[in-house]
């Protein structure tokens, strides 16, 4: 452990005095120290606050990778291009040891980067959010939006399937035919009824969705935000959607509280509700279409198109998460710069560990491109033919499991958003970026690296 320790030392200073290092970190600072002053958002104090939270945390993520690209590429290929690894295979150092003690030393480095980062990013956060606000409306989006840390209850969804399986059942007993089986009628149907049930009929309609496993609030405290995304359908002219809200009581039915919204069609809005939403872990959400809306139906976009928020944490802690993140994915390119090092150059490795960098950050669109959620499609449109459905099974599991979608394992938005980077997130992102480049490195790393002949022997 001693002489694994020694190495990683020896690198974290050899990457504190590599030129190309130190000028990511440079263009870092600059960057950090500039977006406060140069973005502006939306003109309001939270859009002040969340852009500078997306840039400066993007920033990070993108200049610390190519950072980490360069240096891990660079530390061990350069040792054996200029033959000073001689000097450390000569001793009685492992090569396993070596490959280790260079990957600690790379991760040193970027957590120290890191954590100062971060830092930098709290301190000129708080700035922005202790500066005075327009109004009061943005100074309560700031604090229960952005500053926070919130989970999302959403409503419960009926039993889609009984009722799907109960119409195939009768459309079957009618003598009903399905060409592509009865399996995958109730699955139209259940996407069918699924697309319905988010709707609201025009002309006073009305739906009630209804929430459970909400925690109790605390007393005098406000932790429920109702936030939800709608578009009117047909289009709106003034691109305005116009929502009446009911809180009822989800044990009684009797209404607590009503409110009507008109907001853009869209886009994400939020509200706080003027009374205490929840009792025994339970709410219940009355929506209803107001008459002013006339022949245009509302409908509610997206799995997470209406939740109710709560507070499970701080800001702090969830920035902290965020940034655990980043050095994960750090982590995952380290191994792989090594990796790639111990049998190819310095210029062959960077593009290869560059290709995968790209390739893990546009992982749902390289995964739509090969046509990963097209189902049941003609062969005439399908990018692989009559072969597609078969190339598929092998391709896009392969995908996912040997490169990690970057996108996936990034708490930027929950950050920006308010939203509690979850544990489980945590786990998914460490196992796929830490531990799998850890393993990747120390196994066929370790293998290629111990068959290499680094010098002849001459007797």
């Amino acid at each position: 452990m001693k002489r694994t320790w020694a190495i990683a030392r020896l690198t974290f200073r050899e990457g504190m005095r590599m030129r190309i290092v130190l000028v990511f970190i440079i263009v870092l600072v600059f960057v950090l120290l500039r977006l406060p002053f140069a973005l502006r958002g939306d003109e309001t104090l939270a859009g002040r606050l969340q852009t500078f939270l997306a840039y400066s945390l993007g920033a990070l993520g993108v200049v610390m990778s190519l950072a980490t690209v360069f240096l891990s590429c660079a530390t061990l290929t350069r040792d054996i291009q200029q033959r000073s690894i001689h000097l450390v295979v000569t001793k009685p150092v492992s090569r396993f040891e070596i490959l280790a003690g260079k990957w600690l030393g790379v991760n040193l480095l970027n957590v120290v980067m890191v954590a100062l980062s971060g830092l930098v990013i709290y301190a000129l956060a708080s700035f922005i959010k202790s500066r005075p606000e327009q109004f009061l409306r943005d100074r309560l989006k700031l604090d229960d939006t952005v500053w926070t840390a919130r989970a999302a209850a959403r409503p419960i969804e009926p039993d889609f399937e009984a009722f799907a399986r109960e119409r195939v059942e009768a459309l079957a007993a009618e003598n009903r035919s399905f060409p592509l089986g009865q399996e995958a009628a109730v699955q139209d149907f259940v996407k069918e009824l699924r697309e319905e049930w988010k709707r609201v009929p025009p002309h006073g309609g009305q739906r009630v969705y209804e929430f459970a496993g909400l925690p109790p609030a605390s007393a005098g405290e406000r932790v429920y935000e109702v936030r939800f995304k709608a578009r009117s359908v047909p289009y709106a002219p003034d691109d305005l959607v116009r929502i009446g809200w009911v809180i009822l009581d989800p044990q009684t039915g009797a209404v607590l509280d009503g409110r009507v919204t008109e907001e853009r069609s869209g886009v994400r809005h939020q509200f706080l509700p003027r009374t205490s939403i929840v009792k025994d872990g339970k709410a219940a959400l009355g929506v209803w279409n107001p008459p002013e809306n006339r022949e245009r139906t509302i409908y509610f976009e997206g799995d997470d198109a209406l939740e109710i928020l709560y507070r499970v944490g701080s800001f702090e802690g969830n920035l902290a998460k965020a940034l655990l993140l980043i050095l994960f994915r750090l982590a995952f390119l380290s191994a792989l710069g090594l990796f790639f090092g111990t049998f190819v150059s310095f210029p062959v490795a960077c593009f290869c560990v560059l290709f995968v960098f790209v390739v893990c950050l546009g992982m749902p669109w390289w995964l739509e491109a090969i046509g990963a959620s097209m189902q049941r499609v003609d062969p005439k449109i399908d990018p692989y033919g009559r072969l597609g459905p078969y190339v598929r099974i092998v391709l896009v599991p392969l995908l996912k499991t040997l490169l990690p979608d970057f996108t996936a394992y990034d708490g930027i938005g929950e950050v920006i958003d308010g939203y509690a980077i979850s544990t489980r997130l945590l786990l998914r992102g460490a196992a796929h970026t830490l531990v799998y480049g850890t393993a990747l490195l120390a196994l066929p790393g370790w293998l290629i690296f111990r068959g290499r002949e680094i010098a002849q022997e001459i007797i």
